[in-house]
């Protein structure tokens, strides 16, 4: 009897020391994370508006976590934006509008950001109660989300290749598991090479250098208002003023975004990462430019997260 409990002891003490646990892969991908000098990666992210999909390209550099530069276009528009950070400061720039606005608050660090590794690792770090599953390829773990808006967007799926611990696949969800948001990490190179000027916030690419917004365009609605309902559509000029009212009414003004004469401009909000756009969310309001157009929305009654949840519905797909 001994001898069979002795050998069941060898067997278990070998399973275990050749089957790492959740805790030290998770330990072994935040320390890759976190010593990691720096990377590039390109990824797809997707949005679901509505019925359809918005898609992006995402191009990520990071350098020793102090200097990143994200740039966002879109597949099926013109639409573009770019996130850099330095030691001056953080800027989002919309290039072909020639705008640059300045943000002076602690981005990535203060959220969820599903298209930055070490924030990632961050999500399964900080939720002890992460569910965990390993397939041939992948490390899987499904987390609770760091986001603003987080009880709209919950719980995330992060799925890391087992070959070298990068991840490969996010899926950001609401409520009822519903897949709301994907990043699909197409390339990661973790010894990148940065040139001097990389990371400064005046340079953007030649093909994207300033042009005027188009004097119409098209109004767009959001498709999940929060149970409010459109009660009013007015113009003034360009401008189209659009009233929602119901339990938490707001207010969507939507104007095509002029050029800037001036390099950059101090916002006086705080930088909010839709994913889909940079944004700027003040006291009961959020701004935010796509595709030529600027929108601003207006309410007492909702909360930034709640606002982000509205602009991210907003889709030409939405056409009323």
């Amino acid at each position: 009897m001994k001898k069979w409990l002795g050998l069941l002891l060898v067997v278990f003490l070998l399973s275990a020391c050749g089957a790492p646990s959740k805790e030290d892969i998770i330990e072994d991908i935040s320390e890759k994370a976190k010593n990691a000098a720096g990377y590039k990666a390109k990824a797809i992210l997707e949005v679901q508006a509505g019925k359809e999909k918005q898609s992006y390209n995402v191009d990520i550099w990071n350098q020793r976590h102090t200097n990143y530069r994200v740039h966002l276009s879109s597949v099926t528009n013109k639409h573009s934006q770019t996130i850099v950070k330095n030691k001056s400061g953080i800027y989002v720039m919309t290039p072909s509008l020639g705008k640059s606005f300045k943000y002076e608050n602690n981005w990535p660090e203060n959220s969820s950001q599903s298209y930055l590794f070490e924030s990632l690792a961050a999500d399964i770090q900080a939720d002890g109660e992460a569910i965990f599953k390993e397939t041939k390829k992948y490390y899987v773990f499904e987390t609770k989300t760091r986001y603003t808006n987080s009880q709209m967007l919950p719980r995330q799926e992060i799925s890391f290749h087992k070959k070298d611990l990068t991840p490969a696949l996010v899926k950001v969800m609401d409520k009822k598991k519903k897949v709301v948001i994907t990043v699909v990490f197409k390339k990661m190179d973790l010894n990148p090479t940065f040139a001097k000027g990389d990371f400064n916030e005046k340079k953007t690419p030649a093909k994207e250098t300033a042009g005027e917004a188009p004097s119409e365009f098209t109004v767009l609605y959001p498709t999940a208002a929060g149970g409010a309902e459109l009660t009013d559509e007015s113009r003034i000029g360009s401008r189209v003023v659009l009233t929602y009212e119901g339990e938490k009414p707001f207010t969507l003004i939507e104007q095509p975004a002029s050029s800037s004469e001036e390099e950059i401009v101090e916002a006086s909000g705080d930088l909010s990462d839709m994913g889909f756009a940079a944004g700027e969310a003040g006291d009961g309001s959020l701004n935010w430019m796509y595709n030529g157009v600027e929108f601003m929305l207006a309410s007492d009654q909702l909360t930034q997260g709640e606002m982000e949840r509205i602009a991210a519905s907003m889709s030409p797909e939405a056409i009323k």
